[in-house]
């Protein structure tokens, strides 16, 4: 029996009309035709012989199972019940954030970034070798059955993102111009371990990463709570270069920015000051401006406002002082509760014997509890809206850590450069929608991750030609009533 031979209790077993190959010890069934066809010889004569086609496989043989067909596998089913309630919901709230992408982007390439920003959203990071099945076994797949996010889809769309920006540009800048005008900018670090990865060099915190890193930056609209664009940059940028960057690529104008003192350099002060823009960022304890303001530095106990957001008040002491080149003013902040904690926490540690606190030490700190400096080239504010603006930054914290637990922050890390730029869309968006959620779960005094968690218990399988919702459980039909959601009867294919 040759190499590739069949043997005969094997032949006997396959279907009419089908072929058997033997493929390393492994027998799969094709189907074939066969049809005569006419030839001539060099004198002439007519000869008629046989051609055979070989087809798709159709399946395999076994002793043990016989013909075993390709088709009928519980996978090859069609699917007949889908996730519903989280994705419904996500639709339903976030049309705005689909119609501004309607507005830039072509209407496939529109569906396709809002369906995996949806998938993002909904079950966080997702790799693109597992996209196609969350989008198959959701909602999203009935009203979007022309889209396809199949890895090779998936990669191309990130790809796509990540060299052919102009429509990214556009409907950032778009967000840009149609927003509050009061914008947070912040770096954060991706720890990265890969060689291979095109942005990942040790950077500002290798010290404390013990590896290379990549830098994200993100723009944010602190009063609408929204995400205005996100890019990444390579580990060894400092955010004085990432912000060069981000200032030549779009226009900001009359914008107040809220910036950490990452950011109090000179060239990002002239750049966060042009075309009528103003800033606000916290001073550096260790310049020489800083000392200046503690040397002369005295509080007039009849200077205070009460700050009062959400469960914290505090009575705040304010003192202003103007540089000496008029370019700004520097305000001094001692709020009173923080003062209050951070002097018990020095008299515990003073009391337990921790080195370096003592009688002293307390009476030399003692005008440091609650300190808070801040410097502003904005004349016009005064000093209780420069400080409630600087604390409204706290919401990019916010963003930001929804993109770390929720979305799984180190998931933007991505070999390609590209590819990495086109994830980094994906979860702006995702962010988008996040916000539109967040202000229903707000209004209604839920969390974000309790609408999505009750309503993902709500599922639609396929009953004739509608889909119909299960398991609207009492929690389930609760939370929908809280947030305004209307369960449907049934849904038509």
């Amino acid at each position: 029996m040759g190499k590739y031979s069949v043997p005969e209790e094997i032949r006997k077993l396959k279907p009419k009309g089908t072929m058997v190959k033997n493929i390393k010890g492994l027998f799969y069934v094709y189907n074939y035709s066969s049809h005569q066809i006419c030839t001539e010889d060099e004198s002439g004569k007519k000869h008629w012989k046989t051609k055979t086609t070989m087809g798709n496989c159709i399946g395999s043989i076994t002793l043990a199972d016989g013909f075993v067909p390709n088709e009928g596998h519980l996978s090859k089913d069609i699917i007949t019940c889908r996730n519903y309630g989280d994705y419904a919901a996500a639709l339903y709230y976030s049309r705005m954030t689909y119609e501004l992408l309607s507005s830039v982007f072509h209407p496939d390439d529109a569906k396709q970034i809002y369906s995996a920003a949806l998938i993002f959203f909904v079950e966080g990071f997702t790799y693109m070798t597992n996209m196609k099945d969350a989008f198959e076994l959701s909602y999203l797949s009935l009203i979007y059955n022309g889209v396809h996010l199949g890895y090779d889809a998936v990669h191309t769309l990130y790809t796509n993102l990540g060299t052919r920006s102009t429509r990214v540009h556009e409907f950032e800048s778009m967000l840009i111009n149609n927003s509050s005008k009061r914008i947070a900018i912040d770096g954060h670090v991706i720890a990265c371990t890969s060689e291979c990865n095109d942005l990942s060099e040790f950077g500002y915190k290798a010290s404390k990463l013990g590896t290379e890193q990549i830098n994200w930056l993100t723009a944010y609209d602190v009063v609408d709570g929204l995400p205005l664009l996100s890019h990444v940059y390579s580990g060894a940028d400092p955010d004085k270069v990432s912000v060069k960057s981000l200032f030549k690529k779009y226009e900001f104008s009359n914008t107040e920015f809220l910036v950490d003192r990452g950011f109090n350099t000179a060239p990002d002060k002239a750049l966060m000051s042009a075309n009528g823009n103003t800033y606000i960022v916290p001073m550096i304890s260790n310049r020489d401006d800083y000392a200046s303001v503690i040397d002369i530095l005295k509080f007039d106990k009849r200077r205070y406002f009460v700050f009062n957001k959400d469960s914290y008040a505090s009575m705040i002491y304010y003192a202003e002082y103007q540089a000496m080149d008029d370019s700004c003013r520097y305000i001094a902040y001692q709020d009173t509760t923080r003062a209050g904690a951070e002097r018990q926490d020095y008299i515990k540690a003073m009391a337990a014997g921790k080195k370096g606190y003592t009688e002293e030490g307390l009476l030399e700190n003692e005008q440091y509890f609650g300190l808070f400096l801040l410097e502003t080239n904005d004349f016009n504010l005064d000093a209780e809206t420069v400080f409630c603006h600087y604390k409204d930054r706290w919401s990019i914290e916010t963003y930001y850590n929804y993109v770390r637990n929720d979305v799984d922050f180190n998931a933007l890390y991505q070999q390609d450069y590209f590819c990495m730029q086109g994830v980094s869309f994906i979860v702006s968006v995702a962010g988008m929608i996040y916000h539109d959620i967040k202000k229903i779960a707000d209004e209604a005094h839920v969390s974000v991750k309790e609408i999505m968690r009750e309503m993902k218990k709500l599922k639609i399988s396929l009953e004739g030609d509608k889909w119909v919702p299960q398991n609207k459980i009492k929690a389930v039909r609760e939370l929908a009533n809280k947030i305004g959601f209307e369960i449907p009867e049934y849904i038509k294919e």
